[in-house]
């Protein structure tokens, strides 16, 4: 120790510096290259724990922010960072989803059409659908996930739309297929039809089927969905429509006229209108209508010359004859007669050539049939007889049809003259004979009028038929004595001849017809006998 310390103590005062004894070197240890790589990875190990703690903290964070994630754009409307509510808020101020609830309605030919739901065929978010798929990046279930999208959000921004990839196909080929089986049903209809009361003809162009291109229609479809359209019209063909062949189409709607007429039984056929149409007119109007539309031809109507309402109204419009007479003074039971057998005329149809019998319209007059005794001639006496009074029917009959020019074809005066009718205008009647009977010798039915007016106690018998020549008659007769044969001074009756002037509708004359002839005996009380002479017969002479 004595000798480092005088070493010391000579440095220093010689100012030499002190030199430090080193020691003497460890020998180094020996490691394995197995032990170094251990190391090695023990210590990656543990700056990767170190980063998975780091990374799922931090995804925790964005999985639990109730934003969303920056840099998130919909439809163009940046809606990163936003809440929810803001999002929906921000989405409803820039008019996103002012489409929901809409459709596209699309018009086809022939008034076809259908529509197309764009929330349904995925061209349109709705903004809760939007928000949903804004806000779905970052908050899922898996924390790493959710950073990984927060990254992705940082590097480029996120766009979320309806696009082409998104709308749903089935759903719009189905619409467009409803549209085509709409179309095809207002198709199935007849290829024309006549509208005579109109006088067109209406053809529908592309009746029966129109080759309307189905796949340019879906692509149409898609495209306006695209574009936000409200309305789509499609009429493209595959091919062009055939014109109809309006020749044959002529021949097959052209009718000739026909006019109406009677049956034997003067029932009314009616008429039948003939009809065509231009050929060059319907094929300029077909050439220059859409496909589906109505192509309206005029008809050209041939009208018949004779009309239905025209021979209808023909019927009994014409007042051909009638009398008037008045049953004062008659009984109760007389004018009961008279009015049951003038109601089985009234109403009473001849056809033309056909022939009326008095006795067999009214028939037999019994109590059964409602007839009662009233005072009636009987071979030249007033006597109570079943039916009585009906006569007065007959003769006032028998005068209308002879201002009727209807044909007499049994008829036989009155022993004496009638109270109610002018000599020569009357019928005497009695079952079964004598009867009375005319025939209608036009060429159209009449209809037999007979009726009662208690008013100014009348008996009216009018006959109503079809006048065509306006001929009017004026009756009158000529008077002559007769006497009796025993007495040939002694004035018993008269014989009267009828006649009938004619006039046309001018009132010029045109002849004179014969009607009748008969005598008319006076009553007994009314004939000068010589005093004291007693009447053995009836029989006289004219004078």
């Amino acid at each position: 120790m004595s000798d480092n310390y005088d070493k010391l103590l000579k440095n220093k005062i010689s100012g030499a510096p002190e030199k430090k004894e080193e020691p003497a070197p460890k020998p180094r240890s020996k490691r394995s290259p197995a032990r170094r790589a251990l190391v090695l990875a023990l210590t990656l190990v543990c700056a990767a724990g170190l980063l998975v703690c780091a990374a799922g903290v931090l995804g925790y964070r964005v999985s639990v922010d109730r934003r969303i994630l920056p840099n998130t754009y919909v439809e163009g409307v940046s809606v990163g960072g936003l809440t929810r509510e803001e999002a929906d808020k921000a989405l409803r101020e820039a008019g996103f989803g002012n489409l929901e609830g809409e459709t596209l309605s699309v018009a086809l030919p022939a008034g076809a059409n259908f529509a197309v739901d764009y929330l349904r065929s995925g061209a349109i978010l709705s903004r809760e659908s939007a928000v949903n798929l804004a806000y779905a990046p970052g908050h899922g279930t898996n924390v790493f996930s959710n950073l990984r999208a927060a990254v992705k959000s940082r590097l480029s921004p996120t766009s979320i739309q309806a696009g082409e990839q998104t709308l749903d196909e089935v759903y719009v080929r189905e619409c467009v297929d409803g549209g085509l089986a709409a179309l095809e049903k207002n198709l199935n209809r007849t290829a024309y039809i006549g509208d005579l009361p109109g006088e067109k003809l209406i053809l529908f162009k592309g009746a029966g089927g129109i080759p309307l291109d189905k796949d340019g229609l879906y692509a149409a479809v898609t495209a306006a969905l695209k574009a936000g359209e409200k309305t789509l019209q499609y009429d493209k063909l595959t091919q062009e429509l055939p014109a109809p062949d309006f020749e044959t189409l002529f021949w097959d709607i052209a009718v000739m006229p026909a006019d109406a007429y009677y049956t034997e039984s003067f029932e009314v056929v009616p008429e039948v209108v003939g009809y065509g149409f231009d050929l060059d007119e319907a094929k300029r109007l077909w050439d220059s209508a859409k496909v589906g539309e109505q192509v309206i031809v005029p008809l050209i109507a041939v009208r018949p010359e004779v009309t239905a309402a025209e021979l209808e109204a023909a019927l009994y419009r014409d007042l051909l004859g009638s009398q008037l007479t008045y049953y004062y003074g008659s009984t109760p039971e007389r004018v009961n007669n008279i009015r049951l057998a003038a109601s089985k005329l009234d109403g009473l149809i001849l056809l033309p050539g056909e022939t009326f019998s008095y006795n067999d319209t009214v028939g037999q007059r019994t109590q059964e049939a409602g007839f009662q005794y009233a005072d009636a001639y009987s071979d030249g006496q007033v006597v109570a007889e079943l039916g009585g009074g009906i006569c007065q029917v007959s003769s006032t009959l028998y005068s209308a049809t002879m201002y009727a020019r209807l044909k007499t074809v049994v008829r036989q005066n009155h022993y004496f003259k009638v109270g109610y009718l002018d000599y020569g205008l009357d019928a005497t009647v009695s079952w079964r004979q004598p009867d009375f009977k005319f025939r209608n010798n036009f060429d159209y039915p009449i209809k037999l009028a007979a009726y009662l007016n208690e008013d100014d106690m009348s008996l009216v018998v009018e006959i109503w038929g079809t006048d065509l020549d306006g001929i009017t008659v004026r009756l009158y007769h000529t008077e002559d004595d007769v006497f009796d044969e025993e007495l040939p001074w002694v004035l018993v009756g008269k014989s009267i001849h009828t006649y009938g002037d004619l006039y046309d509708a001018d009132g010029n004359y045109l002849e004179t017809v014969h009607e009748n002839s008969g005598i008319y005996y006076f009553h007994d009380e009314d004939i000068e006998w010589p005093e004291g002479y007693e009447r053995g017969g009836t029989d006289a002479y004219l004078g």
